[in-house]
């Protein structure tokens, strides 16, 4: 598989959830249900790291943006009211220029 180009820098290594949503453009409602979404699934969320010994998770963005995020927001919407929170998330995310 090729290299991915990554044309966007972030300040962290690892965040939070709250740092997550806020450099790309969603709240943490959005991120919980995405991850029940891929619980139902079977899967995890991309970059989603649990810290050892405890219940919290941190965030990898790098891998979370490139395997999770893009394919997301451009994938196929369900209905229009997941259209309409995609179209806010990506003018929220070009506003804050993470890439």
């Amino acid at each position: 598989m090729g290299k991915l180009e990554n044309n966007y820098r972030y300040p962290f290594r690892y965040c939070t959830a709250k740092v997550l949503g806020e450099v790309h453009g969603f709240g943490r409602r959005t991120l919980d249900r995405w991850i029940s979404e891929e619980k139902e699934k079977g899967k995890t969320l991309p970059g989603r790291i649990q810290l050892s010994g405890t219940r919290s998770f941190v965030y990898d963005p790098i891998i979370f943006h490139n395997e999770f995020f893009i394919s997301k927001i451009n994938g196929p919407v369900r209905n229009e009211h997941e259209k309409r929170e995609h179209l806010l998330i990506i003018n929220n995310y070009k506003k804050r220029k993470a890439i």
